[in-house]
């Protein structure tokens, strides 16, 4: 059982529309387990119909969820209706944020996903994406004050884990901070890995070897290097995909530019000095891709967030729920209504929703799963046995994500550092950021000044089976109330960075993600012994139903979820239409 529910689970959720949306909240976890526990597996359940007939419903608002919708629309008939579902009361599944106020400044960080790239492009789906959003390709970042030009600031929550370095980025070795960890304080083993550039494989096909061995493997065996490299690639690939070494395919690290690569892939495009990267690379909104989602949604229900198209009011402006789901919009957003069943016949799909104590039922033309496979298995009736098999294949592991309001930054100041990265305790990594500006969000730069400090957690167990490790990292997140959390991240700011740093928080929310990521082992991509893989088994239609989410392509990330939500609907249209 949990330990405490409701607010003594969630703990605070900061101010604006997202306080009560951050991370999984207690109610929409409790409604999930009634699924898991086959609360509503009745063969038929007492559910009041709405009356409506969509062309098309989709469920889940996450990113997969709102490229679906919005492809729908772009693609689809005039007249044409799209109803999109989401349990959650905010849109934008892990692309939502946190936003808090600190001595009168507001601030904000993501509770998940961050980190985009600028298209450059125009022939790319990514740089089409950008268009139809409307989303500019240049962006404005906090001025660089005197006082703090000798310093480097990631502009994400992500680069200075692993991919970009430079002197501000901080090491704890040895009980001490040090600054230039790779050019002067790194072991020498770390260093030959890190900067690898030979070729371990001699033919073209080397993608399918190396998702048949976990990255451990390539480690260790194929590179020859000792364990204590595993060990410290551990968090950095579970920060990106859940698990550690030994738990996840080599190709996924190849996926994600892990080192051990560049020789096959002909060139080593990482690690990069932060002070080389392109002016497009690296980007961040003020509260990771919520600004993504909040894109999205402005496009799909210009009502629904305040303001105009600018990138200043689609960041800052509030969301006018009751403008979400009003009849006659192409579009609609239904939000806090948990879909507990999808059944389907030669006519039509039905799709069964809890919301506000009361099961509802809406049909539909066509549905669009754009959930995670841990629910999707357990809502969609009738599924066969080799989609079955293929869900069991997907395993996913927990991150929790803290963003820390502090009055001041003035501890990191005085170690010279604006990142962290540590090897023991909890967590192993946080940092502050040089903050995507607009004309109503520009928070002041100085050491002095308040801001968020980050931390990335995910929790993963080597030497059990991914699988294992999983449960052990949900069971954690279930037992454990808010309390417990914030001491044991207190108790560690204090241990790193002293005193003074933990007198400087004004308030901590925490961000909890049972299912954070897709655990893609040995075989998850190009499949074994001859059998297809997983996410293609998933992939393909299942009469008036598709399957779309970004752990179909085992890095998740806002891109890969998007296309996934618009390769479903298109497999719709060729089905309805036919």
């Amino acid at each position: 059982a949990a330990a405490g529910a409701g607010a003594d689970w969630d703990g605070p959720g900061g101010t604006g529309d997202y306080a009560e949306c951050h991370g999984n909240p207690w109610k929409v976890i409790a409604d999930a387990h009634k699924i898991r526990d086959g609360e509503f597996r009745a063969e038929r359940l007492a559910a009041e119909d709405t009356g409506e007939m969509m062309d098309l419903i989709v469920i889940g608002g996450g990113v997969s969820g709102l490229g679906a919708a919005l492809h729908f629309t772009k693609r689809g008939k005039r007249g044409q209706a799209c109803l999109l579902l989401d349990a959650h009361p905010v849109f934008g599944g892990k692309s939502k944020r946190n936003e808090m106020v600190v001595d009168g400044q507001k601030l904000m960080g993501p509770q998940g996903a961050n980190e985009f790239d600028i298209p450059t492009d125009p022939a790319s789906d990514a740089y089409e994406i950008f268009e139809q959003l409307q989303i500019p390709r240049r962006f404005d970042y906090q001025a660089m004050p005197e006082e703090l030009r000798q310093f480097e600031f990631d502009r994400t929550n992500y680069g200075f884990q692993h991919w970009l370095h430079a002197p501000s980025f901080g090491t704890h070795v040895d009980g001490r901070w040090v600054r230039d960890f790779w050019d002067k304080h790194a072991p020498k083993d770390l260093r030959r890995w890190k900067y690898d550039t030979k070729r371990y494989y001699d033919g073209d096909d080397y993608q399918p070897w190396l998702d048949s061995m976990t990255y451990k493997t390539y480690i260790e065996k194929v590179m020859g290097y000792p364990r204590e490299v595993t060990s410290y690639a551990d968090p950095i690939l579970a920060a990106a995909m859940g698990l550690g070494c030994d738990g996840l395919s080599a190709y996924a690290a190849w996926q994600i530019d892990m080192p051990g690569f560049a020789g096959l892939k002909g060139s080593a495009t990482y690690p990069m000095k932060f002070s080389d990267v392109e002016e497009t690379g690296w980007q961040m909104f003020p509260g990771g891709n919520a600004g993504f989602a909040r894109y999205f949604v402005k496009t799909l229900v210009p009502a629904a967030i305040e303001g105009s198209h600018t990138l200043n009011d689609v960041v800052n402006g509030r969301i006018r729920f009751h403008a979400l789901d009003k009849p006659g919009q192409p579009v609609r957003l239904r939000l806090s209504a948990t879909v507990v069943r999808v059944d389907q016949n030669d006519e039509y799909a039905e799709v069964t929703y809890w919301k506000d104590r009361q099961l509802y039922r809406v049909r539909g033309r066509g549905v669009v799963m754009a959930s995670g496979s841990w629910t999707s298995k357990h809502i969609v009736r009738g599924l066969p046995d080799d989609k079955r098999e293929a869900f069991d294949k997907f395993t996913h592991s927990a991150v929790l994500v803290f963003n820390v309001g502090v009055k001041n930054w003035r501890f990191l100041y005085d170690l010279g550092i604006t990142s962290a990265r540590w090897t023991s305790g909890f967590g192993f990594s946080c940092n502050i950021r040089r903050q995507m500006v607009t004309s109503g969000y520009q928070p002041k730069f100085s050491p002095d000044s308040p801001t968020m400090v980050t931390f990335y957690v995910p929790l993963f167990y080597p030497g059990l089976p991914a699988k294992e490790q999983g449960i052990k990292g949900r069971y954690e997140i279930f037992t454990t109330p808010f309390a417990g959390y914030e001491q044991q991240l207190r108790d560690q700011i204090r241990k790193l960075f002293g005193k003074k740093a933990v007198e400087s928080i004004a308030g901590i929310i925490l961000n909890r993600w049972g299912h954070a990521f897709v655990n893609p082992a040995p075989g998850f991509y190009f499949g074994q012994d001859g059998r297809p893989s997983p996410p293609d088994v998933i992939r393909e239609p299942l009469g008036r139903i598709t399957f779309a989410h970004a752990e179909l392509r085992g890095h998740q990330f806002w891109l890969g979820g998007i296309r996934e939500g618009r390769r479903a609907v298109d497999q719709l249209r060729e089905i309805t239409s036919g």
